[in-house]
């Protein structure tokens, strides 16, 4: 069982913020991450977010081991690969989800997935996402064009889902 934490980003993130985005398997589903792994890049993003949401680092104990957030109402995470397949992002999401609707007025989160990538599809969906389209895009990391499921999530099937939980 791990001990699971959110915070903002801080600058001494760097090293496990830039170990994970050295791993092609976590890169390759980002659409903004380069390809090879860029240091100034990991350093732009080791620190608070100033836009419209946030953007969490998700800590066992005190390590960094996922970033997670909600930025301009778009769902984005990621996780390192040693904790994949224990329902962490499941349940981070719905955090995520929970904090964006209350903190926000928008009344539609949306997230985007990689056709190949049908674990995070299964996240969002889990958490009341429908598919609304399909199209490509360009993949930083990957270097082409890449086919991306849209998906999008309303407050009133938020709250809807989460009245039918209790």
């Amino acid at each position: 069982m791990i001990d699971l934490t959110y915070r903002f980003l801080r600058e001494d993130d760097f090293e496990d913020l830039h170990a994970l985005a050295s791993i092609w398997p976590v890169v390759r589903q980002l659409g903004s991450w380069p390809w090879p792994p860029s240091k100034a890049f990991t350093q732009s993003r080791c620190r608070p977010y100033r836009g419209e949401g946030f953007i969490w680092a998700m800590c066992d104990t005190d390590r960094l081991i996922g970033t997670l957030g909600v930025t301009g109402g778009i769902v984005g995470y990621n996780l390192h690969p040693d904790y994949h397949g224990q329902g962490i992002m499941t349940g981070a999401v719905a955090d995520a989800i929970e904090q964006a609707f209350m903190t926000t007025k928008r009344d539609v989160l949306t997230a985007s997935t990689w056709h190949d990538n049908a674990a995070s599809a299964w996240v969002l969906a889990k958490q009341g996402f429908v598919h609304w389209q399909t199209r490509y895009t360009h993949a930083r990391a990957r270097g082409v064009p890449t086919l991306i499921h849209d998906h999008r999530l309303s407050r009133n099937t938020w709250q809807r889902l989460r009245s039918t939980d209790d």
